[in-house]
């Protein structure tokens, strides 16, 4: 009977500590639950980033397609001729990353980035498509085009007006850039992206 009651003792013991046991596991899974739950993971930007980002090179935030009308005088030893063509072209608006600082992302603090950029520009001068071209007036069979003094005028005045009009839209294009450099730093974690481009 003696021994009985001891065996009893032991079992009851056991499963004492087995109840202790699975009591302080299941408050150590809870707490981790817990902490996972409210944990929270800060990704930053590193400087391979920052580095793909500068290698972009000329970075296009608007394209621009234009037609110009423009004319000169052809002048000839007897007379002279009015000369109306119309040129086509693409103007591409952007960033040349080329000509941004060494800092020009500057870190505050886990949340806040700093970023200055190039002013937006006209990224390439030669937009002016000289196989598209149509004749108003004139030599329909384009004769000027074997005329270097003559062709230089009309591509010259074409090309101008065709910046002057374009350059009305670069406030779109910096905005477009500041939508997509706010997108990249925010998707990297930052809850705060403030953005100025030089000149202003």
């Amino acid at each position: 009977m003696k021994v009985l009651r001891n065996i009893k003792l032991i079992a009851v013991a056991v499963v004492c500590i087995a109840i202790i046991i699975g009591a302080v596991y299941m408050c150590h899974f809870t707490k981790s639950v817990k902490t996972g739950h409210t944990t929270e993971v800060t990704v930053t930007p590193t400087p391979v980033d920052l580095d793909s980002i500068r290698n972009i090179g000329q970075w296009s935030f608007l394209s621009i397609e234009l037609d110009q009308v423009v004319d000169t005088i052809d002048k000839g030893f007897f007379s002279s001729d009015r000369i109306s063509v119309g040129y086509h072209g693409t103007l591409h608006y952007g960033i040349d990353m080329s000509k941004a600082d060494k800092d020009w992302v500057k870190i505050e603090n886990d949340t806040t980035v700093n970023i200055t950029l190039p002013a937006i520009t006209l990224l390439d001068n030669r937009f002016l498509d000289e196989r598209n071209v149509k004749v108003y007036e004139g030599n329909d069979d384009m004769d000027f085009i074997n005329k270097p003094a003559v062709r230089a005028a009309l591509v010259s005045k074409a090309k101008a007006e065709m910046v002057r009009r374009g350059d009305r839209h670069k406030g779109e294009a910096q905005a477009n850039a500041e939508s997509e450099l706010r997108r990249l730093f925010t998707s990297h974690g930052y809850k705060k992206v403030n953005i100025q481009f030089k000149g202003e």
